[in-house]
């Protein structure tokens, strides 16, 4: 790969730590404010199903306008966003009803940005680097996940929340400088961008998809996936906070960030043998229920991180083998529509899971759970947020299932030898 591509991976690494920070803070700020995991779940679910339901149209502007332009003016969108909420937190003026429709917002523009950023990055490097580029801008989301919670942390700790934003909004600018180092791709120029041509564009793209049968049913297992990382996003918050501060959460979550680092790592240096490779998916996938299992059966801050290590390197070298499957697949035309309708297909279920997580864990933690504290007590441990770890522990269980359930899938195994065929050409 060029100099440049890994130039642009530090000035993404910059950025997206600026954003993760920003994000961890929201999140610590509305569980200070609220005190309740269903606070979290609602503004969660706004973006999630905000980003499902327009993920689509994204991919359709990724394939008719330059890409690096459309990134360009999505990243300073959020980043004016982010400036607003910043001033309403200075003031103290803002409230979980004002972050409602930023929610909104963010749910658009960022389904929008990561469609076009996917869609980008295949046009970067060549068809035998692409499971490479996906491992090493892997990384930079790993380094963003394991910096991000610390650093905001400690900024929240001492500057609050705005603090905190006016750093996120500092790195977005270092990032979009490394991004404008490439030339713009010529776009075809295609019929004028209308609703009809819309939809049509949509349809050509739905029938790509529904010929790809490994494709799909790659992606439709990692939306089930999804649904239940839906809860362990929303659980784990709290859960942690019951008993212990955001420091702890802190060091859980960016004890995740080090796996992901490490995962990309790992994928970087056997991106060869991993590309094509959806075995490994699987194995990944197992290892992953049994994290979320191991960090549920006890309130112990190291059980947590070990939580973190294991399902960040399984998900990390999984993600990079989805990945370089669908950039080998996806030729230009078509790269940034069936990247779009990955994500919705992938995060469509993700919502739901999100939005039932809250009530139901809050449910669990405040009557379930006392009521039958010596029954579940040996299961998930005794004290505050174990009504919340019985939940995590039946989402491990069921996420150990589903993989259990496709070991032997053959379309999975009918994707593994067309992913070769393509990047051994």
């Amino acid at each position: 790969m060029s100099k440049k591509v890994y130039l642009l991976w530090f000035g993404q690494t910059v950025s997206w730590t600026g954003s993760a920070m920003s994000f961890f803070a929201i999140g610590v700020w509305i569980y200070e404010t609220t005190g309740k995991a269903s606070a979290l779940s609602t503004i969660l679910f706004i973006v999630a199903i905000v980003g499902v339901v327009t993920g689509p149209f994204g991919g359709v502007l990724a394939d008719r306008f330059p890409r690096k332009q459309l990134i360009i003016i999505f990243d300073l969108t959020i980043a004016v966003l982010m400036c607003v909420i910043g001033y309403f937190a200075l003031n103290g003026m803002l409230t979980l009803t004002l972050l409602i429709p930023f929610a909104l917002a963010f749910g658009i523009f960022e389904i929008a940005h990561w469609t076009t950023w996917n869609a980008f990055l295949g046009d970067v490097v060549k068809k035998n680097e692409v499971t490479k580029v996906s491992a090493l801008f892997e990384s930079a989301e790993a380094v963003s996940v394991l910096i991000g919670p610390i650093g905001g942390a400690f900024i929240y700790s001492f500057f609050g929340l705005t603090g905190v934003i006016l750093v996120d909004v500092i790195t977005c600018l270092f990032g979009i400088a490394t991004i404008t180092l490439f030339k713009s791709k010529k776009v075809e120029q295609k019929s004028k961008m209308n609703i009809k041509n819309i939809y049509l564009d949509l349809v050509e793209a739905y029938n790509w998809l529904k010929k790809q049968k490994g494709l799909l049913s790659l992606v439709l297992i990692l939306g089930i996936c999804n649904f239940l990382w839906g809860f362990t996003q929303v659980l784990l918050p709290p859960m942690i906070l019951s008993f212990t501060d955001a420091t702890g959460l802190g060091l859980v979550e960016s004890s995740i960030g080090l796996a992901f680092l490490f995962g990309s790592v790992i994928s970087l240096r056997l991106s060869d043998w991993l590309q094509g490779n959806l075995k490994v998916a699987i194995y990944c996938g197992l290892l992953g229920g049994l994290s979320l299992v191991l960090g549920s059966i006890r309130p112990s801050i190291i059980l947590l991180c070990i939580h973190g290590v294991i399902g960040g390197v399984s998900g990390t070298v999984q993600y990079t083998v989805s990945s370089g499957a669908w950039l080998a697949i996806t030729t230009e035309d078509i790269r940034g529509r069936a990247l779009a309708l990955r994500g919705t297909i992938a995060q469509m279920l993700r919502p739901l899971g999100v939005l039932i997580a809250g009530p139901l864990g809050d449910y669990l933690e405040f009557d379930f759970y006392p009521n039958n504290v010596d029954l579940l007590s040996p299961l998930v441990g005794l004290g505050p947020g174990r009504g919340y770890a019985l939940l995590f522990f039946i989402v491990g269980v069921l996420y150990i299932g589903i993989w259990i359930l496709n070991f032997n899938n053959n379309n999975l195994k009918n994707l593994s030898r067309q992913v070769k065929e393509i990047t051994n050409n």
